[in-house]
């Protein structure tokens, strides 16, 4: 099988398995305890085979330090969002339940939402990029799982922190279109301020190795 290939499939199976468990724990255990289980888990599984991106804003953040390709980029993107959707009508189909589908609503998310967006999703590129930069890379699961499931208790959209997410939240009409996109918005954003603080920290964590050598 082409090597792209795979790692695209194993980038849809990622998040479909846990957008499903976020979907189909709705109505039973908490969806947040579902969602972090699952997600620590699916990274830990496919990060030997594609990175354990399962999220469009991890993987542009790994295209922006030229660590993926273009390519690479699009195809697991592609695969991230299809993985919410399947994720999303698997969970409904599990409880013998139709998806929704994408339903209009004109009201707007609260700054207040779209601000805990850009903090979650900042946090959440954060994490992995400290821990790659630091060489420990064996609890990137383990601390993503942990991040989210923190930051999902103090934010109001529940830390999406992930276009894919959102997408499926939209799919099964728990956001409307407008409502969906403006977190993605805010999501690439939280991204963009992960960046900065990679950058702002970085050279302080390279001077203090230095002091020491």
């Amino acid at each position: 099988m082409n090597a792209l290939l795979k790692k695209s499939i194993a980038e849809f199976i990622g998040v479909t398995v846990f957008l499903t468990a976020i979907t189909a724990s709705i109505e039973n255990v908490s969806p947040l305890i579902s969602l972090a289980i699952a997600l620590g888990i699916m990274i830990l599984v496919t990060g030997p085979i594609s990175g354990g991106h399962l999220n469009p804003a991890v993987s542009l953040y790994f295209y922006i330090k030229r660590e993926i390709t273009l390519g690479t980029l699009l195809a697991y993107v592609g695969a991230q969002l299809l993985g919410g959707l399947a994720g999303a009508a698997l969970g409904h189909f599990l409880h013998g339940e139709e998806v929704a589908g994408f339903v209009a609503n004109s009201t707007n998310l609260s700054p207040a939402a779209l601000v805990g967006e850009v903090v979650a999703t900042a946090g959440l590129v954060w994490v992995i990029a400290t821990l790659i930069s630091t060489k420990q890379t064996s609890w990137i699961p383990f601390a993503v799982a942990a991040w989210v499931l923190s930051a999902a208790n103090f934010t109001a959209t529940g830390a999406q922190a992930n276009p894919a997410v959102t997408l499926g939240a939209m799919f099964r009409g728990a956001l409307a279109p407008n409502q969906g996109v403006s977190l993605m918005v805010a999501q690439i954003a939280g991204l963009l301020l992960a960046l900065i603080l990679t950058m702002v920290f970085a050279p302080a964590a390279k001077k203090t190795a230095a002091k020491k050598k």
